[in-house]
């Protein structure tokens, strides 16, 4: 993740990354053998907001956010610059299930 002591409210949407990691489980047919691959994408805040449906949905899962959570995932220190930073992306509409867009 970013070095979170350098994150402010004017650099969030370049140092900010979101990390989604898609995990699935394959059983083998003749060995029974389980394979387990972990893909990874990797997206700066920037590049994410320019979906609208994305945008609005992060910042409300950002700003929602159980606090046990986001100290977990590490994002206490720099949460409250990347919640206002993804507000001004947000409109207030409803956003629709699925990545696709609205």
């Amino acid at each position: 993740g970013p070095d979170r002591a350098t994150v402010t409210p004017e650099n969030v949407g370049d140092k900010v990354h979101l990390r989604v990691e898609l995990q699935s489980f394959w059983r083998l047919p003749r060995s029974n053998g389980i394979v387990f691959p972990i893909r990874c994408y990797l997206i700066k805040m920037d590049e994410l907001v320019t979906q609208p449906k994305w945008a609005r949905r992060l910042h409300r899962v950002i700003r929602d956010l159980p606090d046990e959570l986001a100290n977990y995932k590490g994002l206490t220190r720099y949460r409250p610059a990347l919640v206002e930073w993804l507000s001004k992306h947000d409109d207030g509409s409803a956003t629709s299930s699925g990545f696709g867009p609205d």
